[in-house]
């Protein structure tokens, strides 16, 4: 069957009047980029799959460090959906696909994209930027907020690019549009497909950020842990003292002594007490950074992997349609 094109992929709908928590994330947007007024790529993209059914594309999930990865999680859901779905074909149909993308023997069939049903499954690719100024990278704004309980993974996530948006968040995903690698830092390969990009996908979508905990070492900052949210960023951190580095100790076979214990201790509650992005704890400095992610949108839907992502970062393969 053919599948809908997707209405209103270039089109960014600004209006005057957000609701009144909208209104505020877009002036908190608005004060980060005058303050922070740099895109920095925040390191390698994420994959994950989407669904589309109708005119409908949702996410299904994120967080694969490479196409197969994704490919992996789609093969999973498509198990679990199997055993839901009411049509005999159609669940016949699903445990086929993810046969073939998670074999008990054999590789992987690196096909990105099936038609199966009245669904379409493809794996996406997500870029992650974040915004830098004052030789800092931007921490978490006022009006961020941890996600609900039980969310992950962005499940089940519409991909909307009509969403009413105010004037800032319209200003940046313009800015995004022909946003790409800083040259000299990707072979040039990269580069060319980063520019047939912005015109086979020319909407931006944003999508909800993540936070990483980096520490800081004089000019380096080594990224350490992260999460879904500013709070649990913090929380994360403090189980690095309170609960990782004792585990690592016993692992090495040098158990932590009740003085290391007890200090570390003391500094995941300190960690915890404090406000603010930054931690001193132990001689050592740490931050919470605001990682945010963006979607390539084009006519026929979210962008998939390219190329280059499937040599650099998993097998190589071509899209192909069932």
């Amino acid at each position: 069957m053919s599948f809908p094109l997707m209405p209103g992929y270039d089109y960014i709908n600004v209006v005057a009047d957000l609701d009144p928590v909208a209104a505020m994330r877009d002036r908190d947007l608005g004060d980060r980029i005058r303050t922070f007024t740099k895109l920095l790529p925040a390191g390698a993209p994420d994959f994950g799959y989407a669904v589309q059914k109708g005119t409908e594309w949702r996410i299904g999930c994120v967080g694969a460090g490479d196409p197969e990865g994704a490919r992996y999680s789609l093969a999973a859901a498509l198990r679990r959906g199997s055993k839901d779905e009411e049509d005999p074909e159609t669940a016949r149909a699903m445990r086929a696909a993810a046969d073939r993308l998670d074999p008990e023997d054999g590789k992987q069939l690196p096909k990105d994209e099936w038609e199966i049903g009245d669904r379409r499954y493809r794996v996406i690719r997500i870029e992650k930027f974040t915004l830098i100024g004052q030789r800092l990278m931007e921490p978490p704004r006022p009006t961020d907020t941890d996600p609900p309980y039980g969310a992950r993974m962005l499940e089940d996530h519409l991909i909307e690019p009509r969403t009413p948006v105010g004037q800032w968040e319209a200003q940046l995903r313009l800015n995004l549009v022909g946003h790409l690698p800083i040259p000299g830092t990707v072979p040039e390969t990269v580069q060319i497909e980063a520019r047939h990009a912005i015109r086979t996908h020319p909407g931006v979508v944003l999508l909800p950020p993540t936070y990483t905990v980096v520490e800081i070492k004089g000019d380096s900052w080594d990224p350490l842990t992260g999460a879904d949210g500013p709070g649990q960023a913090r929380t994360h951190l403090a189980k690095y003292f309170s609960e990782l580095l004792p585990r690592l100790l016993e692992f090495q076979g040098e158990p932590a002594t009740p003085e290391e214990i007890a200090e570390w201790n003391d500094a995941a509650e300190r960690i915890e007490a404090m406000s603010g992005p930054e931690f001193a704890v132990l001689d050592r400095r740490f931050r919470i950074v605001r990682v945010s992610r963006m979607l390539r949108v084009g006519r026929d839907g979210p962008e998939g992997p390219r190329p280059s992502d499937q040599e650099r970062y998993g097998m190589h393969g071509t899209e192909s349609r069932s």
